[in-house]
């Protein structure tokens, strides 16, 4: 009863090798017990289903591990890949800004606007975009696209 009951909970509970070793022992143990008992003792089937259950959920940690192992790397190029993308994004908005400025205000394409010119509550962008890999953005000239310390100029001219 013991190693069926271990068993379960190591499956269900995703207790793994913590309830499913001491499972594997205890179906062993019993086992053992009924065959030494000469028939007196009944249960085997009960035991043989605590010994499966328990071996399957330490198998259980390995598939575990494996999707893991799969995953993970898949989760953080997807999002790079989007950090990357939100990036480019906000480097586009700011080179429109840019630009609108440029032609507004009449200047030279090399000329370089401040934070002041564009970012503001009554500007082109109302908020500095920031980069969502913590990067920070560097205007450059008008002539010039805007480029970011961590994914560098992304923006091609």
């Amino acid at each position: 009863m013991a190693s069926l009951i271990l068993g379960i909970c190591g499956i269900v509970l995703c207790l793994g090798p913590l309830a499913g070793i001491p499972g594997v022992i205890c179906g062993h143990m019993a086992h053992s017990r009924i065959k030494r008992s000469d028939g007196t003792m009944s249960g085997s089937g009960q035991a043989t289903a605590g010994l499966i259950m328990g071996y399957l959920s330490i198998a259980w940690v390995f598939v575990i591990a494996m999707m893991a192992a799969i995953a993970i790397p898949n989760f953080v190029k997807a999002r790079n890949e989007a950090q990357y993308n939100a990036c480019r994004s906000n480097l586009k908005a700011i080179e429109g800004a840019k630009e609108i400025w440029a032609l507004e205000n009449k200047k030279t394409p090399d000329a370089v606007p401040t934070d002041a010119d564009l970012f503001g509550a009554a500007k082109l962008i109302s908020e500095k975009p920031t980069c969502p890999a913590g990067g920070t953005y560097r205007l450059n000239s008008v002539q010039e696209s805007p480029d970011c310390s961590q994914h560098g100029t992304i923006l091609k001219r």
